[in-house]
């Protein structure tokens, strides 16, 4: 679960930005989100949701591989009917590549119809391989945005600030978060970055509570 207490870092927080200004011009919101794993696209859009509706009530959340064609005409069916919570009822979909070509289907043609006071927040690990599949009719119901990685050193400043960590090792875990066959200028996956400075952490902790007899063994 993403503590969403915790800051946003990076290109994502700017996206946030443009997004809460978008959300507040319409009484309605398709927003589909695209970028490499880990980077807060998630995070993100669970803010957004919150901010949006008001209620965790309100906000309904399923994996593209869970989105089937029942589930999105359940949508379409319930939405006469509003929310018990907030005035605003939010679908949050993660990892739309992942839901079958019928069920993505089903979900363009709910937004040809969205009622008033909705929200489809979406995420995608794959764009160009769902644009691929849908030609074209992504771009005309979603307003889609790119996110992009944190830097190295935006990542290394976070830990340093938020987890306590040495400069020197908050700079080395941010650069080891930086995805297989990828340069550092290409980014890092935050969340990988912040589950290794958790383990550091760890680590050192259970180091620094064993005894020095322990660390020595008997006798020496």
């Amino acid at each position: 679960m993403i503590d969403l207490n915790l800051p946003l870092i990076g290109p994502a927080v700017a996206i946030l930005e443009t997004a809460r200004a978008l959300a507040q011009q319409r009484d309605r919101v398709a927003l589909l989100l695209h970028g490499p794993p880990g980077i807060g696209k998630t995070h993100l859009l669970d803010l957004l949701a919150l901010e949006i509706s008001g209620s965790k009530f309100a906000v309904e959340q399923i994996n593209g591989q869970s989105l089937g064609i029942e589930v999105v005409r359940e949508w379409r069916q319930r939405a006469a009917y509003g929310n018990l919570f907030s005035e605003w009822s939010v679908k949050r979909v993660d990892e739309l590549d992942h839901a079958s070509s019928s069920a993505a289907a089903e979900l363009l043609t709910y937004l040809d119809y969205l009622p008033a006071k909705k929200a489809v927040l979406a995420t995608t690990n794959d764009y160009a391989r769902l644009r691929a599949a849908h030609k074209g009719r992504l771009e005309t119901r979603f307003v889609v945005f790119r996110v992009d990685a944190p830097t190295v050193a935006d990542a290394a400043n976070y830990l340093r600030a938020h987890m306590k960590i040495a400069a020197a090792i908050a700079k080395q875990i941010a650069a080891g978060a930086v995805p297989d066959g990828c340069l550092e200028s290409e980014g890092c996956n935050m969340r990988a970055c912040i589950e290794d400075a958790k383990g550091y952490l760890a680590a050192r902790h259970v180091a620094a509570a064993t005894p020095l007899s322990v660390v020595k063994g008997p006798g020496k």
